[in-house]
């Protein structure tokens, strides 16, 4: 059975128009909170003499919303009631209106990893930067023949926002991270704490009868490199920077930018993700310069990656119509969302977790055209699903990656681990590399499927390649 969803007890996540907010507090027992803050500086890499640092850039104030915005507010519920009964009753009375549940966004590395299959990361120690440029992933995905051709766009002027987890500020101020690893660092300045007590369950799945036959389980292999748990909370802190490596990989060319968003427990509010999204789009245009090239730090065409999800159920029902909204209005804007399928397979095939979703069942015509699902790929078999991967259009190496932690962590910079946030990422990479030949962004999923490897079976997946 499927666990249950969970979401912010007492919460509502309402998009609508601006001058809609004050009649929906006077004719429904909710009220609006108030915007948490949001980034007043971020972290640009620059390059001095032979070696890279972090150099702090302030951002002026946010600037007045755009016409096209809808605004983006959580509301408490008050009165004794549930949640969907409210959002309901809202969504009936003003039509224009959406509203869901606040709920939980995971990213998607919780699986377990490794071929025979543990369940942690494998830490590698003898592993060089050469191991990871040359790993089987980048073949499979045609890279290394690619780089050999006389003409290859690299990702030139195209910006790739990762929304993940980044390791966090040293004690100096600035982010632990290498500043090689991406171009622009921001620290989201509100993180749901672990372990939130407000979370609460959802409403669980029917009950269905248990089957010993769980084809896609894998046995479990335990070996003396396998990360213990206080080893994964470091590499966990580390996915974002993981995620980037590879797109730097794919797209050296492109500007990388790192939002920090989840917590340690790789988990953040839909209302969190929303205003991210929407947060770093309103960067596009503005005074804010990088102080070597004054170049602005997020430049159209943009890429989001979202290695994340929220559960959706198996009837293909939206569960977070506020983040849709946010999704469609983005994707009108021609911005291209990577979005990993999920690793909830275990067992059974699943359908990709929302926002995937959202471009895999076509919700609204504009994700159907902007949002490109991605699976993860067997290792042993490219064009199969990997035992753990949600089901998606596209496919990705997802399985056995050698991963770059953008800092040491237990005496070296690589870890071998697997999932979708990792496939997103390579297709991240890809999509970068097609909007720097000067391809609309409307027709970036139309190119991707024409040059995927189609599967040699009925049940395979369409391999993305460059």
């Amino acid at each position: 059975m499927r666990g249950p969803w969970m979401h912010l007890r007492g919460h509502l996540l309402v998009a609508c128009p601006e001058p809609l907010l004050d009649p929906l507090e006077r004719s429904h027992p909710v009220r609006c909170l108030v915007p948490p803050p949001r980034p007043r500086t971020v972290f640009v890499s620059r390059r001095v003499g032979r070696g890279w640092r972090w150099d702090a850039v302030p951002l002026p104030p946010d600037r007045k919303p755009q016409p096209w915005h809808r605004a983006v507010r959580r509301f408490v519920v008050e009165a004794e009631e549930p949640e969907r009964e409210v959002a309901r009753r809202l969504q009936a009375a003003v039509p224009s209106a959406y509203a869901s549940l606040d709920f939980e966004v995971r990213g998607q590395a919780e699986v377990a990893h490794g071929s025979p299959t543990p369940e942690a990361a494998i830490r590698v120690p003898e592993a060089t930067e050469s191991d990871f440029q040359l790993q089987p992933a980048f073949q499979r995905l045609g890279l290394l023949d690619y780089e050999r051709a006389s003409y290859r766009p690299r990702g030139e002027g195209v910006t790739v926002v990762i929304f993940d987890r980044g390791p966090g500020m040293a004690p100096g101020g600035l982010p632990r991270l290498d500043p090689q690893s991406v171009d622009v660092y921001v620290e989201w300045p509100t993180k749901p704490p672990e372990g939130l007590p407000v979370w609460a369950p959802g409403t669980p799945e029917p009950e269905e009868p248990e089957c010993d036959l769980q084809d896609r389980r894998r046995a479990v292999a335990w070996s003396p490199l396998l990360a213990t748990e206080d080893q994964m909370r470091a590499y966990r802190s580390c996915h974002g920077a993981m995620v980037a490596s590879l797109v730097r990989r794919v797209a050296p060319g492109a500007r990388l930018v790192l939002v920090s968003l989840l917590n340690a427990d790789l988990a953040t509010a839909t209302y969190e993700l929303a205003e991210a999204m929407r947060w770093v789009y309103g960067l596009c245009g503005a005074p804010v310069r990088h102080p070597d090239t004054r170049a602005p730090l997020v430049t159209a065409p943009v890429v989001y990656n979202l290695s994340l999800g929220v559960d959706r159920s198996q009837p293909e029902t939206v569960q977070s119509c506020a983040l849709l909204a946010v999704v469609d209005e983005l994707s009108q804007q021609r911005a291209v969302l990577v979005c990993a399928a999920g690793n909830l397979s275990r067992g059974r095939p699943e359908n990709c977790l929302e926002p995937a979703a959202y471009g895999h069942f076509g919700d609204t015509l504009a994700a159907q055209t902007q949002v490109v699902p991605v699976a993860a790929t067997s290792a042993a078999q490219p064009d199969r699903y990997a035992w753990f991967s949600n089901e998606a259009h596209f496919g990705a190496p997802g399985e056995d990656l050698l991963l770059d932690c953008g800092l040491e962590l237990f005496g070296s910079r690589y870890v071998r681990w697997s999932g979708s946030s990792f496939a997103a990422g390579l297709c991240s990479g890809v999509v970068a590399v097609l909007l720097s030949t000067g391809l609309p962004p409307e027709l970036v999923k139309a190119r991707l499927w024409e040059l995927a490897v189609r599967p040699s079976r009925w049940d395979g997946v369409h391999a993305v390649r460059l």
